[in-house]
């Protein structure tokens, strides 16, 4: 039976091959991103410094759309059973037109199996149960069986998101103009998570980038954070980075971290500067 994985966009990565040795293959399908009368198709030609220079000078608002059911149907039928992560459903209808997708082939091709997964979490977070998907997948398990292995590996994986302004937050209404205008001059930043229901949570709101680095640390011990894996996606800001990186390898020398740069639906989240942290709460093997 050949096994593929699909994502949309709200995952990062853009190969698993390091992790499959091309045993299982990959399609990420992409959002599209607006602004104002501008499309972007977040695929991996997408020119995420460019994109993000003309959503800063933009002064109206911007947003996403969810792929297509035909993205997703195209993408469903390129193996035989496929596994199919989406970004939180209550972010985006992505998962609605994946599961229109699924409908038309079963309708079409029904000896196709499809099995789809909300991951009520974005960036690094897909890309933590897409990397224990592909081990799952190589144990020769049934896929239900990887379902419920997997579902059960969701309940030990995070998302922290670390914001170094409120622009984007201003320019899409969760936050009024003024608290963004004096967040600006106060320098205040923001340390937010993913909550249990795939929603998106404030913890702080910390001043100053040290600041922000160190609280998101305590977050992640005071998560259960042990040593494990880690996937750190960044919108161009390699120093913050390097700085989570080095505090995490002082306390778990064998810690496993991956960093990858964040795609333009993380970087529209993130907004420039901003990083994405997944980790797991278990003890690395």
């Amino acid at each position: 039976m050949k096994y593929g994985i699909t994502v949309d966009s709200g995952c990062d990565l853009i190969a698993i091959n390091e992790w499959t040795q091309d045993t299982v293959s990959f399609t990420r399908v992409p959002l599209k991103l607006e602004i104002g009368e501008k499309e972007f198709i977040d695929d991996e030609t997408l020119n995420v410094q460019e994109f993000m220079r003309e959503m800063s000078d933009f002064p109206g608002k911007t947003g996403s759309a969810a792929p297509s059911p035909d993205e997703w149907y195209n993408a469903f039928s390129k193996a035989d059973c496929t596994f199919a992560l989406t970004i939180s459903g209550t972010i985006s209808g992505s998962i609605s037109s994946a599961r229109a997708a699924r409908q038309l082939l079963s309708e079409k091709e029904p000896e196709k199996k499809v099995f789809i997964i909300d991951s009520l979490s974005a960036g690094p977070e897909i890309s933590l149960l897409t990397r224990k998907l592909t081990e799952l997948i190589q144990q020769g398990l049934t896929p239900e069986e990887i379902c419920i292995r997997l579902e059960e590996y969701r309940k030990h994986t995070h998302l922290l998101f670390l914001l170094e302004s409120m622009d984007n937050l201003v320019k899409n209404g969760r936050v009024s103009k003024l608290k963004g205008v004096i967040a600006g001059m106060l320098k205040i930043k923001v340390l937010g998570a993913a909550t249990e229901a795939g929603t998106v949570g404030l913890l702080y709101k910390p001043r100053g980038r040290i600041s922000m680095l160190t609280k998101a640390l305590e977050e992640m011990f005071l998560r259960g954070f042990q040593g494990g894996r880690v996937i750190i996606s960044h919108c161009f800001n390699e120093e913050s980075v390097q700085h989570i990186q080095n505090a995490l390898i002082e306390k778990f020398p064998s810690c496993d971290i991956f960093i990858t740069p964040t795609s333009g639906l993380c970087s529209y989240y993130a907004e420039n500067k901003g990083l994405l942290i997944g980790f797991e709460d278990l003890a690395p093997v």
